[in-house]
């Protein structure tokens, strides 16, 4: 742990970028632009000197993501992740400061990469509190159905996804983890045929793990407990869980009534507003699921 490590170029390019970014804070309220020396520094990974390209992912409210590449071979296939906290997250939650130095941890004390829907963490960066990942080619479920939502209009690829969300969630709880952050921005569709799920972004997990007080999030979508700053379990995820399921539904408008409607009632269930009526584990939402594919197997099968 921690053999990676950053080298800052102090260039009049970098005190430029860095004014620049500063000047647009100023103006705009957003510390994702004052970060003139990371994208300006060496990455050193396993003695191989990497530098960060800008922006990979769209920026979360609890971590952002950059794309690291050789500088000394720009054809090469070995491209990582560098993931840090977003600024913003660390001064309104500060006990989680050093949320990814327990996540990489945790992921290796557990053995997590075990499950291939999660990302493999290789190094953690003291300097920088980052963690350092493969990159996996592919994009957000909410960029995806931006860009391709007849995919999802199909009844059998939602099928597939949604178990594969499912059975990803249930060994992370199997391990003793909640991930309390499952969203459409964490949720990455690789780019090959048949577009397979990976889960991101379990630094909460690591927190809760550790039952670090973390406090309420200001943030109407989330759980109600997470909201109030109550106490968060495996029916915390189930709630997030509805709340894709229902993102899915929006995107699945020319799926017939009947079919939408067993979809709707299982996300409904999952998102009460009283913790104790949701489902007790996320297999019987898996349960659920099969009955909807079984039950509607002559229907309309999509776009």
């Amino acid at each position: 742990m921690g053999q990676a490590k950053i080298i800052h170029n102090e260039s009049f390019l970098t005190k430029v970028s860095d004014a620049l970014g500063s000047f647009l804070k100023v103006f705009t309220g957003d510390d994702n632009f004052v970060l003139g020396k990371l994208k300006q520094a060496d990455i050193i990974v396993d003695g191989k000197h990497y530098q960060a390209l800008g922006k990979m992912l769209v920026s979360g409210k609890i971590s952002e993501c950059y794309r690291l590449t050789l500088e000394d071979d720009a054809e090469n296939d070995t491209e990582l992740v560098l993931r840090r906290l977003v600024d913003n997250f660390t001064r309104q939650h500060p006990n989680c400061a050093n949320m990814l130095k327990r996540e990489f941890e945790i992921h290796k004390e557990l053995k997590l990469a075990e499950c291939k829907s999660l990302i493999d963490i290789y190094d953690y960066i003291p300097e920088e509190k980052s963690v350092i990942s493969k990159l996996i080619p592919g994009i957000s479920l909410r960029q995806f159905v931006e860009q391709q939502p007849e995919y999802l209009f199909k009844r059998r690829t939602t099928i597939k996804f949604l178990k594969e969300l499912i059975k990803t969630i249930n060994f992370l709880h199997k391990k003793g983890l909640c991930h309390f952050d499952i969203t459409p921005d964490n949720i990455l569709l690789k780019l090959t045929p048949d577009h397979d799920m990976v889960l991101l972004n379990i630094g909460l997990a690591a927190a809760y793990y550790d039952k670090v007080d973390i406090g309420p999030f200001v943030d109407t979508t989330l759980p109600p407990e997470m909201q109030k700053g109550r106490f968060c379990d495996q029916k915390t995820d189930i709630y997030e869980i509805g709340q894709i399921i229902k993102f899915i539904i929006n995107v699945r408008k020319k799926d017939p009534t009947r079919a939408s409607n067993h979809l709707k009632m299982i996300a409904m269930k999952c998102t009460r507003k009283d913790h104790e009526e949701r489902y007790d584990n996320v297999m019987e939402i898996y349960r659920d699921i099969e009955v909807w594919e079984h039950k509607y197997d002559n229907f309309f099968d999509g776009v």
